[in-house]
């Protein structure tokens, strides 16, 4: 029997490969970077963050695994605005186009709408990332009215990028 992907939060002891993870998902794409990379985490330090976000209800970490490995993550954090958390995803090219990535989201949105006190969920996405705009626009998630915007990508090319958002209903 095969295993089955599984959408979880992830333990302390899965730092270490979760750093792994994020380290060969931002080599292999232009649209996921990590915000501190030229400031590694150990193991340590990222086991404790896991522990910090795990009691937080404005921030939400899940990964995909298969057996140990991990193989997509997904994430909300709060933005200047507090009320509204910024969906990150990412998942290893290998692993496209399996419904990881809709299975990370829809538990994420899950979270949002039933455990944090947001009340909306947003990204920005790259236009040319047509997949992705259409998983976006299948859970839920409009286009905002704030105008295409520029993003530098990896390659320091200049693309179009647009807000979506994801409004939580409320209580």
């Amino acid at each position: 029997m095969s295993e089955e992907v599984a959408i979880r939060l992830p333990e302390p002891a899965d730092a270490e490969n979760l750093l792994a993870l994020l380290d060969r998902l931002q080599q292999e794409s232009d649209t996921f970077s990590l915000a501190d990379a030229d400031d590694p985490v150990s193991a340590a330090q990222e086991a404790d963050q896991l522990n910090q976000i795990a009691g937080s209800p404005r921030h939400l970490l899940l990964v995909a695994s298969l057996g140990k490995t991990l193989l997509g993550v997904c994430s909300i954090a709060p933005t200047p605005q507090g009320n509204v958390g910024e969906l990150g995803i990412a998942v290893e090219k290998k692993y496209w186009h399996m419904g990881i990535g809709t299975a990370l989201v829809d538990e994420a949105l899950y979270w949002a709408q039933t455990a944090s006190d947001l009340q909306a969920v947003g990204l920005i996405v790259q236009t040319r990332n047509v997949a992705a705009m259409k998983l976006y626009q299948k859970l839920g998630f409009t286009r905002t009215t704030t105008p295409p915007t520029k993003v530098t990508d990896d390659d320091g090319e200049r693309v179009t990028a647009v807000e979506m958002v994801y409004q939580l209903a409320a209580d």
